[in-house]
């Protein structure tokens, strides 16, 4: 039993999905989005679902979904971005997408936290 269970970790740990998902991804800084609108060498790119980004969306946002990465990532502008994602996981997935397709992300921030609270946190 006490074999089972580290390999049981082992399997769940070493799984794409899982490693995608909910390990940090490492290097990107947070931001507020806000901060960042005024600068337009900076690509605001919106990776929420188009069901939760049209009811709330983000003025000057570049909107393409991460499950639209695949196949449409081509259309994303060259230059550096910054992330706005509504959690972790979707953070975490888009940064490691863009990344593997040679793209340039530099921050990002989540649109379910009060940025301006969270920023004065750090």
């Amino acid at each position: 039993m006490s074999i089972g269970i580290p390999i049981a970790l082992l399997a769940l740990a070493g799984s794409n999905g899982f490693y995608k998902r909910y390990v940090t991804a490492k290097g990107v800084k947070h931001d507020c989005a806000d901060n960042l609108k005024e600068n337009d060498d900076i690509l605001l790119l919106d990776v929420r679902a188009y069901n939760i980004s049209y009811k709330d969306p983000i003025e000057g946002a570049f909107e393409l979904p991460v499950a639209y990465f695949i196949r449409s990532y081509e259309e994303i502008p060259d230059r550096p971005i910054h992330i706005i994602a509504s959690d972790e996981m979707e953070k975490n997935m888009a940064v490691r997408m863009l990344r593997k397709k040679g793209k340039n992300v530099i921050s990002y921030s989540l649109t379910e936290e009060n940025c301006g609270e969270r920023m004065l946190a750090h």
